[in-house]
């Protein structure tokens, strides 16, 4: 089967994970791509809409295999919301614990074996959410602790567009879970766009990551895109 589009070199990931990585973009449009178009690419990605079963096809038919699926949802932001608890922004002085937390939260995201070796996943969400709370990729990290001080759980934000905001991680303690802590969580991201007027809060989730798609169906969303992510 003929595959068109192009293949966008990605520098960061080739560089972090020690494996030379490209994107596909299918266009019908473009030129065909042949074996030797592959060939500098370690890792090749393609990340495809879940309707989309023509290109799902051509993609396996040419030696690309799924990975995950995705889920894209989309909650309105009202500007009553409001957030109970101690919550606070994240600073240097909690990098170290928020990156143990999202490393062992996030390890069977798709840059988990064999795609990957063993604790690559680990590492990118633990530098993810170190950036966050840096500035430097996400915009910010929110905390939720209990009275004493202890935490409970974070999530990370960025601001997409003048009125839309999109959350990046959320991830709770294992000693927390079971607790609400999820819901406090999203309420503290809510109420975060509700002061900076953004009336759209996006959120991504595996396929398979029930507790966090009924979690996000619960706060108000409403199920905007799915795709799947395949590798070749």
């Amino acid at each position: 089967m003929q595959l068109c589009g192009r293949l966008e070199p990605l520098e960061w990931e080739s560089e972090f994970f020690g494996l030379s990585t490209a994107k596909l973009h299918a266009d019908p449009a473009a030129e065909a791509l042949s074996e030797t178009a592959f060939a500098p690419f370690a890792r090749v990605q393609a990340k495809v809409n879940a309707d989309d079963t023509q290109l799902l096809d051509t993609l396996q038919a040419r030696g690309f295999r799924l990975v995950e699926g995705e889920i894209d949802l989309c909650i309105t932001v009202d500007d009553t919301v409001e957030a109970s608890g101690s919550v606070q922004i994240a600073n240097a002085e909690d990098i170290a614990l928020i990156r143990a937390v999202a490393g062992e939260a996030f390890c069977f995201s798709r840059f988990r074996a064999p795609w990957y070796p063993a604790g690559d996943s680990e590492r990118f969400y633990a530098l993810w959410a170190e950036k966050a709370v840096l500035g430097t990729f996400d915009h910010l990290a929110l905390l939720v602790k209990e009275p004493s001080g202890q935490l409970q759980g974070f999530v990370t934000l960025r601001q997409t567009a003048s009125a839309e905001a999109r959350i990046g991680l959320l991830a709770t303690l294992p000693t927390w879970r079971g607790h609400g802590v999820g819901k406090q969580l999203m309420a503290v991201a809510k109420q975060w766009c509700a002061v900076k007027g953004i009336a759209r809060l996006h959120v991504a989730t595996q396929t398979g990551n029930l507790a966090a798609l009924n979690l996000y169906l619960a706060s108000g969303g409403s199920i905007s895109h799915s795709a799947y992510w395949l590798y070749r």
